[in-house]
């Protein structure tokens, strides 16, 4: 009987008990001490623009070629009889060096022709004055001799000239890119025996784009610096020459000719068929900034920090970006700080707070 009043009894007393020691110990903890609410702006990193106006330097490659190209060609018909051993392709031939022969035989056999012509003209002339230079001055066998005489001189001139083009030479320094004859080759005149390639001067074509081209037309007296590759040393200071204003029909860019004299002469020699990488200074914007590359964002606008260190959007005009710097133009000043950081959100009038470095 006592069991069965246990039952029933003791299940509400611990229930009762429990509920009491939960009040007691809520009723004897420490209450917390309430903090005001702190937002947290977002730590950004800034570049302050200390100065205005900025250098460009255009990028750019290409390849060596010569300035100047010829075909060496014969002026007169005949065998060759000699040619010269160093007129090998790639090699350098100096100036006014003799390249080949062709046969005299016949050009002093006209030669020899020409002065026997003379001395029969001067001897016809002498007998026609005796008999009529006393009655006719100016008789017309008398000038018929004198013509005579002439044309005999005209032609030893010719013959002279004929056997002074048997010796075909090189005008100038040059490479040799082609050669196209042999000893005992038949010639005609006009026939091309080598073709060269001048090595006092030579060009570099550098692409560029429509607005480069522009840029480089505001400038005077632009440099180049023209730097080896392919693990090749080397370096060259060349000079701007000219702008072509075609633009190339399968690329559509355009090209700046980069000129360098002598460039064999150098250490080491820049040689034609070289490709290099170009380097064109010179270009200079006084109104525009040199800043981080990290300060544009979009390639159209960077973040500027207002006096409440709020975000401001300012959209500028990019000139030239690389890994490092941009140029660019637009509503921003010396002494403007413009944000560097990346933030997962950023938007007009955010609070942030600089980074101390």
């Amino acid at each position: 009987m006592l069991r069965k009043r246990l039952k029933f009894v003791l299940p509400p007393l611990i229930v009762i008990g429990a509920l009491l020691l939960a009040k007691v110990l809520i009723s004897s903890r420490p209450e917390l001490a309430s903090q005001p609410r702190v937002d947290e702006q977002p730590l950004v990193q800034v570049h302050t623009i200390e100065r205005q106006g900025a250098a460009m330097t255009l990028g750019s490659h290409g390849t060596v070629r010569a300035k100047t190209t010829l075909q060496l060609t014969s002026d007169v018909a005949g065998r060759i009889t000699w040619v010269n051993p160093a007129l090998e392709v790639g090699a350098i031939i100096a100036a006014d060096t003799p390249i080949a022969r062709v046969d005299r035989s016949q050009y002093k056999l006209a030669e020899a022709q020409a002065l026997l012509a003379l001395r029969d003209a001067e001897l016809a002339l002498a007998d026609t004055r005796s008999r009529f230079e006393t009655r006719n001055p100016r008789h017309p066998q008398i000038r018929r001799a004198r013509a005579q005489i002439a044309a005999a001189k005209a032609q030893i001139r010719k013959a002279n000239v004929d056997l002074s083009r048997t010796e075909i030479s090189l005008p100038m320094e040059a490479l040799v890119s082609i050669k196209q004859v042999a000893l005992g080759q038949y010639v005609a005149p006009g026939s091309v025996l080598a073709s060269f390639q001048a090595v006092d001067q030579v060009e570099i074509p550098l692409p560029i784009s429509h607005a480069e081209l522009e840029m480089l037309e505001a400038v005077d007296g632009a440099s180049v610096t023209l730097h080896a590759i392919d693990q090749q040393t080397g370096r060259w200071q060349a000079r701007l020459g000219r702008l072509n204003q075609q633009l190339d029909d399968a690329t559509r860019v355009a090209y700046a000719v980069a000129v360098l004299d002598a460039p064999y002469a150098t250490k080491p020699a820049l040689r034609i068929g070289q490709f290099v990488r170009a380097d064109i200074h010179g270009v200079e914007f006084d109104d525009a900034f040199r800043i981080p590359a990290s300060a544009v964002f979009e390639n159209r606008f960077v973040y500027r920090l207002d006096p409440q260190q709020q975000l401001q959007s300012v959209a500028v005009t990019l000139l030239q970006k690389n890994a490092q710097y941009a140029v660019v133009r637009g509503d921003i000043n010396i002494g403007d700080q413009l944000v560097l950081s990346r933030l997962d959100i950023m938007t007009e009038g955010m609070k942030v707070r600089v980074e101390s470095l």
